[in-house]
């Protein structure tokens, strides 16, 4: 039997824990929520890896962007944008690429971010911030860095704030550099850079799916296969809630409940669809006028 000391020492630490674990709860909240109200689409329990992908996703869209607003007429494209004329070319070595990708990498920083929240939205909605094709480089990055230290602050453990930034920055400029070679390379990318191009500069609409800066939809909520940034723990946990479904409906106990509630459906159809007593089919247009 345990002293009564020990008992009572325990008892006594139960609301200091209790009270440590609704702070470190009201704490995640307020970060999710400060990270949400950049990226509306992140879950409302989102990791850090959730914030990290938004980040990268927003700074690849600036760059698609970016080559849409000014790579396209700095860069020289071959006449035809068809997969043998792109091969031919060979546009991701020429200089004229090569100084475009630089100066795109020259235009993100990612480091530690000063902003706070209010800040953080209110550079997101200014008008210096993006034009009808989208975010500029400078701005993608300062929100990147914004979504990346809250990323750190949910999970202290990815490593010290310059190690974490420099490891992210890297990482991003690689996501950068394979983008913009994406955009020369696969034809029908380089086709909608060039349409967007012409239409807004003539004054059209962007075409659909490129409507201006809204990065609202750049986080997947349940990373699932469609996010193709979305781990193999998250396409798995897809699979396995799948074939639970599928084995519950092949059970004895899944037929039993699928029996009943067709059975329920055909009485309440038999209700709704004929009068009771005559077996008439109810007239479902407007009364006819006397």
């Amino acid at each position: 039997m345990k002293p009564i000391a020990t008992i009572r020492g325990r008892l006594a630490s139960v609301p200091a824990t209790v009270r440590r674990r609704a702070e470190n709860s009201s704490a995640r909240s307020r970060v999710l929520a400060d990270a949400r109200a950049i990226s509306p689409e992140l879950p409302r329990d989102a990791d850090s890896g959730h914030l990290i992908r938004a980040a990268r996703r927003i700074v690849r869209r600036a760059a698609q962007d970016e080559f849409a607003r000014e790579g396209v007429s700095q860069v020289r494209l071959p006449d035809g944008w068809g997969r043998v004329e792109l091969r031919r070319a060979d546009v991701p070595g020429d200089a004229s690429f090569h100084a475009f990708v630089e100066d795109m990498l020259l235009a993100l920083d990612i480091a530690p971010s000063v902003l706070e929240r209010d800040d953080a939205v209110a550079l997101l909605s200014s008008p210096a911030s993006a034009d009808a094709y989208g975010l500029s480089p400078e701005v993608a990055a300062d929100l990147a860095s914004y979504l990346l230290g809250k990323a750190l602050e949910l999970d202290p453990d990815l490593g010290e704030g310059e190690e974490f930034f420099a490891e992210q920055s890297t990482q991003i400029r690689q996501d950068v550099r394979a983008t913009l070679v994406r955009q020369v390379r696969v034809p029908l990318e380089l086709k909608v850079a060039l349409d967007r191009h012409e239409r807004i500069e003539s004054g059209q609409a962007p075409p659909t799916g490129f409507g201006g800066p809204d990065i609202s939809g750049f986080a997947s909520q349940k990373g699932g296969p469609g996010d193709e940034d979305a781990t193999d723990e998250e396409r798995r946990g897809v699979v396995d809630r799948a074939q639970a479904a599928f084995d519950f409906a092949q059970s004895e106990a899944g037929r039993t409940a699928f029996s009943v509630l067709r059975s329920g459906a055909e009485k309440a159809y038999e209700a709704y669809g004929h009068r009771e007593g005559d077996g008439k089919t109810p007239r479902t247009g407007p009364p006819t006028k006397p």
